[in-house]
């Protein structure tokens, strides 16, 4: 056996457990030492060496030479370059290319994940997994429907170019950053009748929710401010501001003007919104008050209820939580060694509390992972007491209220609970490199559904909105949870489990929000996008080809979607009509119906997609006719001003006398527009100047989903 030197020296050669390493190198036929291989060095052991070390050296040498021998799938390659076989393999890009991913690395990998990419160049917008619109990718004879209705109707162009040159020449509020002074701040306040008036509309709808406000400061406060408005504080009034712009949408007032695609309502509470968000950029950061944190976080809600530039909520989200992380707000106040008031404690819950919601639904909607906060944070949730109960000089919190007890902070605290879990489930949701499988669903789901039972049975119209946020919260996981499962296929059993999931929550959420509706309340309708989402899952699983028509679920499928769909449709026509905005998931939902509808009834294609088109084209034509600057009006009674809009809808919309050139609508008469002028007509608004946003033909997925169907777009278009 060779030696090395040292061993030889020291009278320890038998012991001397040496590797030539040239020797195996020049056996093996390598040229240099695999990377991450252990170095070669002398191993020394006591003089004393016996036999088992010998049997040692031999084990060690055996292992050598089994590692020396070629693997047979060099041998097949042709090669012996140990780098090869030594490489560390990547990781794969989706759980779909992890199976069948090619020979080589350069490969395009072809997956079925549903997402969104729109755009070129550096000019795009991406939307994950759990983005309602992904679902698209899954109904990929959706966007020939959509194709061919676009090419088939002319008028669509044409409402994009009039809208399109209206808003050039329209001057929108917030239009123009500019510096905005304290005093400058105070002009923008509504008069005070008008201001109450809104606050309790916040207070009863948007306040029960994120409560992070001390009700009792908050009163004393704004009963100074208007008793000596000059000397009130500034950060004071963003607050009411920013209040009294969050609760403008809800107030029905009726008809609805609109500047350019935008309702006046929307308008003036964009212009307190924007008047903030300059005042705030000029305030300093070093000496922060509860304020500070308050009003970044109701800046952030109004433009979300207001659908100010929502693209960039959950970018905006991240950075507010990560500047309350930086004031240490994710750790327990009781950490703070300086006196701190038992207020300002709870006042912190509230807060962090109000944020990670925030931020984990901005996440989701937008298709995208939370910020990683639950690994360093330990703050606890918000105690469920009154305000009332609490003071600035209080020495501890009161004793608080039972979960079935309904408070302001009920919300919060019953939502902090499923927190963790629904932070885990966006994050495997939205991952591109793991997925559940079918036992890990069926435990989720589980879990949630325990969640779900354990809501509080609570009595009152003022616990109706929280209650049936937590439910639809909860609700929205079970729809991505199990449309991923599909999307990962699995057995009958499985699909059938997962597609039983689907209905039944589908159903339940638009059930949720249209009873909260029928109750007097729009604030779900502005706060969250489950009525789409649960659409578009009830049309995928309705026009699988895997659902009989004869069967006990393809029965209980036509039972369900044309309500379902009909209902989301109404959902979002009022949202239009308050907002003047978001027509694009009309346009998903008018789609999706008459898509199901033709599956059904093939001989009625073109008649289905001419009621999409109308119903998608009308309300344009009314906000073109309702423009503010074009009343003569605004200041006649309500009836005469419904008059003139009627008049003045019915001049703008466009003869119908069946030219054949296709640009022709269904025709709509005086009475329909009066009667339908508010409510039946409007949409929610999509982007304006990209084709695409009405054809999906940015969905990631569909131009390789087509093919299953041997459908023939080019065919299909004139």
């Amino acid at each position: 056996m060779p030696a090395c030197g040292r061993c030889n020296k020291a009278g320890q050669a038998s012991g001397c457990l040496y590797v030539d390493e040239a020797t195996i190198s020049t056996c093996a036929g390598v040229e240099s030492r695999p990377p991450n291989a252990p170095i070669s060095r002398p191993v020394h052991v006591t003089p004393a060496a016996t036999t088992d070390d010998a049997l040692a050296r031999l084990q060690f040498r055996d292992g050598q030479s089994k590692h020396l021998e070629p693997q047979p799938s060099l041998v097949q390659a042709g090669t012996t370059h140990s780098l090869d076989a030594v490489r560390p393999s990547k990781p794969p890009l989706t759980p779909e290319s992890a199976f069948g991913a090619g020979e080589h690395d350069a490969a395009p990998v072809v997956d079925r994940e549903t997402m969104m990419l729109r755009g070129k160049s550096f000019k795009t917008q991406f939307h994950g997994t759990t983005h309602a619109s992904s679902l698209i990718a899954l109904i990929p004879e959706l966007n020939l429907f959509t194709r061919e209705a676009f090419g088939s109707f002319p008028a669509l162009a044409r409402i994009r170019q009039d809208m399109a040159a209206l808003e050039k020449r329209t001057e929108y509020a917030g239009s123009r950053p500019r510096d905005t002074t304290g005093d400058e701040l105070k002009a923008f306040l509504p008069p005070k009748a008008k201001t109450d008036q809104l606050l309790l509309l916040y207070l009863d709808h948007y306040g029960l929710v994120y409560h992070i406000l001390h009700m009792p400061s908050f009163w004393k406060s704004y009963s100074e401010m208007w008793s000596d408005l000059t000397s009130a504080s500034a950060h004071f009034v963003a607050i009411v501001l920013l209040i009294t712009a969050a609760a403008r949408c809800l107030a029905d007032k009726q008809p609805w003007l609109y500047t350019a695609n935008s309702s006046t309502h929307r308008e003036k509470a964009i212009g307190c919104i924007q008047a903030c968000d300059d005042w705030l950029q000029a305030q300093s950061q070093k000496k922060v008050t509860a304020a500070d944190f308050q009003i970044r976080f109701l800046l952030l809600f109004a433009k979300y209820v207001c659908a100010r530039k929502i693209k960039r909520t959950w970018t905006e989200a991240g950075n507010l939580l990560r500047f309350c992380m930086a004031a240490g707000l994710h750790r327990d106040p009781d950490h703070i060694r300086k006196p701190t008031s038992v207020l300002d404690r709870e006042l912190r819950r509230r807060l962090w509390s109000a944020v990670v919601e925030f931020e984990l639904q901005a996440a989701f909607d937008r298709g995208m992972l939370a910020a990683p906060w639950p690994l360093q944070a330990d703050t606890p949730p918000p105690s469920n007491v009154l305000d009332e109960d609490i003071s600035s000089e209080a020495k501890q919190l009161p004793r608080a209220e039972p979960a079935s007890a309904f408070t302001s902070a009920s919300y919060l605290v019953v939502a902090s609970e499923s927190l963790l879990l629904r932070h885990r489930l966006n994050t495997i949701l939205n991952s591109i490199r793991q997925g559940p499988t079918f036992n890990e669903a069926k435990h989720f789901t589980e879990e949630i559904e325990a969640h779900l039972a354990n809501i509080p049975k609570w009595i009152g119209n003022s616990a109706e909105t929280p209650k049936a946020l937590l439910a639809l919260n909860l609700r929205q996981y079970l729809l991505e949870l199990h449309i991923r499962q599909l999307r990962q296929g699995g057995t009958t059993t499985e699909r059938s489990f997962s597609n039983m999931i689907l209905i039944d929550n589908a159903t339940l959420i638009i059930d949720t929000l249209g009873a909260n509706t029928d109750g007097g309340s729009t604030a779900l309708q502005l706060l969250c996008n489950h009525h789409l989402r649960a659409a578009l899952a009830i049309c995928h699983v309705a026009t699988s080809p895997d659902i009989r028509a004869g069967s006990v679920l393809g029965q209980l499928i036509e039972q369900h979607t044309d309500r379902i769909l009909q209902a989301t449709i109404n959902l979002l026509t009022a949202k239009l009509v308050s907002l003047g905005r978001e027509q694009r998931q009309l346009w998903i939902a008018l789609a999706a119906h008459g898509h199901w509808k033709a599956k059904r009834h093939p001989e009625q294609r073109a008649t289905l997609m001419q009621e999409a088109v109308d119903r998608i084209t009308r309300p344009y034509y009314r906000i073109m006719a309702m423009q503010e600057d074009a009343s003569s009006s605004i200041g006649a009674p309500d009836t005469d001003k419904t008059k003139d809009a009627t008049k003045r809808v019915i001049e703008y919309l466009p003869s119908f006398g069946g030219s054949g050139d296709g640009s022709g609508l269904m025709p709509v008469g005086a009475d329909d527009v009066a009667n339908n002028i508010c409510i039946e007509d409007g949409l929610p608004v999509f982007d304006l100047e990209d084709v695409e946003a009405w054809t999906f033909d940015d969905f990631f997925g569909v131009d390789e989903l087509q093919q299953d169907f041997g459908a023939d777009y080019d065919s299909a278009v004139p």
